[in-house]
């Protein structure tokens, strides 16, 4: 049994509950594709051919190209020329929500740094390395990189396969199908020897190679070795929870925790959603609601009414992967 807490990583308040007003819905089927290299006007696009203001010769619409190739439904491009490794000013500049995140840089210390801000968003980041990298002598670079929102793709014939496993990926509901050993389309084989495959297996990194004759994707996982699919799932499941109990909070002028059945009954049928799409064991979710001080430290906000613990079982396989999440009301 494996798990993974995610903290009280978003904290839920609300105002003006007696003029209830729409909730954003979280875009957790969107893919970002991003320049560090060069201006770009943000532009959301649902065909390539949709694209302005860059070139087929470009690094970003060859990603572009990968994503939907892959089978993006929706991508969102943006670009900016970084200056230094001002990667938070990139990110903050965009107006428009997104998910899966895809950047034209390859360089891994410079990976290292946008996987921090891509985490602390709560976003994933499908990051493919420069098809030069010294892969036997990686490991230390690699490792520096530790958000469990992030994975890393190695190819000595390309630089795409991120975009494309992000256009697989992202686009399905979250959880739904497994993403290890999938043929990707577009993406071709990477190309390691033996050895080199040992070490990103070592330290959970995917690359195409072929198993049995056939190409897939090996190894389907982020960093932290969580596959793909399963972070994609708790991450949205907490995005869309985020929604349903603010939009519970701003439609009830006076919400009371002494009885709990209505939050419950809110989060129990967002938990099943995502059981009828085989993302999540039937009849395991546990909904708890929780003194504060039993919550994962933060700072906590004045007006805060209760905590909840929402624990799932994620189906992966044969095997069942379990996630906290916690939430401040």
């Amino acid at each position: 049994m494996g798990g993974i807490i995610l903290g009280a990583e978003k904290k839920i308040v609300f105002l003006n509950t007696h003029k209830p007003s729409p909730v954003d819905q979280a875009t957790v089927n969107i893919i970002g594709v991003f320049s560090t290299k060069k201006a770009i006007t943000e532009q959301l696009i649902t065909s390539i051919k949709d694209v302005t203001g860059v070139s087929a010769s470009d690094d970003v619409y060859k990603l572009l190209q990968a994503c939907f190739n892959g089978g993006a439904k929706q991508v969102l491009v943006f670009g900016k020329a970084v200056t230094g490794n001002n990667y938070k000013d990139l990110f903050d500049s965009v107006k428009n929500d997104w998910f899966g995140t895809v950047t034209d840089e390859t360089d891994l210390d410079k990976i290292a740094l946008i996987s921090k801000e891509i985490g602390a968003r709560q976003k994933m980041l499908f990051a493919q390395v420069t098809k030069d990298e010294d892969i036997m002598n990686s490991e230390s670079k690699i490792k520096a990189i530790a958000e469990d929102t992030t994975a890393l793709f190695f190819n000595k014939n390309e630089e795409l396969t991120a975009g494309a496993v992000a256009g697989y990926t992202i686009p399905q509901f979250p959880g739904s199908v497994l993403i290890a050993n999938k043929l990707i389309n577009g993406a071709v084989e990477s190309g390691l020897i033996g050895a080199e495959q040992g070490v990103l297996d070592k330290n959970k990194a995917n690359y195409i190679a072929r198993m049995k004759g056939q190409l897939g994707l090996a190894n389907g996982v982020t960093v932290t070795g969580d596959p793909i699919d399963f972070i994609h799932c708790v991450k949205a499941l907490q995005f869309r929870l985020e929604e349903d109990i603010t939009q519970y909070l701003k439609n009830t002028p006076k919400p009371t925790f002494a009885d709990v059945d209505p939050l419950k009954a809110i989060i129990l049928d967002r938990c099943n959603q995502f059981v009828r799409m085989k993302a999540l064991v039937e009849d395991k979710t546990v909904v708890d609601i929780v003194p504060l001080d039993e919550m994962p430290k933060n700072d906590i906000l004045n007006g805060v009414l209760t905590g909840v613990k929402i624990t799932v079982y994620y189906a992966y396989g044969i095997r069942e992967l379990n996630a906290d999440l916690y939430f401040e009301v």
